[in-house]
């Protein structure tokens, strides 16, 4: 009698779960449009330096609410994400032909239908929250008007060419 109730209390619990991460999984797409996704190194200028490889998210923001913070969980951990709004610029010398000037903006400054770069950022000490499963790799983690922390799984992850420094 008690394995019944046992298994019974248990379904239950696996289907509210199912229902949830649905919800979430369509929730969290109607926040944002992810554009592009792509690496990039940057080369420095002076010999035996080291070359930096750094991530961007190009996305379209669809929700009213603003974004209050984002952070990347991909191969070097959990880090920070720059926001800056992005205008797209197509020249001949841009790689692949697409460029994008950015300039900083904050929370408040961000509305509804803004293109936006992300580039996680390395160094400061931000502890990864106990709601983030420790499984998620080549994700988004954003908050956005007060929320709880929502995900983007980012499947594919473009290449550009190198950057040279002066």
């Amino acid at each position: 009698m008690c394995f019944l109730v046992l298994g019974i209390a248990t379904a239950g619990c696996a289907q509210t779960k199912v229902k949830t991460k649905v919800k979430m999984a369509a929730e969290n797409k109607s926040y944002f449009k992810l554009l592009e996704a792509y690496t990039q190194n940057t080369i420095p200028g002076i010999p035996g330096q080291l070359v930096e490889t750094g991530h961007h998210f190009v996305i379209v923001w669809q929700s009213k609410k603003y974004p209050e913070t984002f952070f990347w969980r991909g191969a070097n951990g959990w880090m920070t994400c720059k926001i800056e709004k992005a205008q797209k610029i197509t020249t001949r010398s841009a790689p692949r032909g697409i460029a994008y000037n950015t300039e900083f903006v904050t929370g408040d400054d961000i509305h509804k239908g803004d293109t936006l770069m992300l580039t996680p950022v390395k160094g400061g000490r931000f502890p990864i929250p106990a709601e983030i499963p420790s499984r998620a790799k080549n994700t988004l983690f954003f908050k956005a008007g007060g929320s709880n922390w929502l995900s983007y799984p980012v499947k594919k992850i473009g290449r550009k060419a190198d950057v040279p420094m002066p």
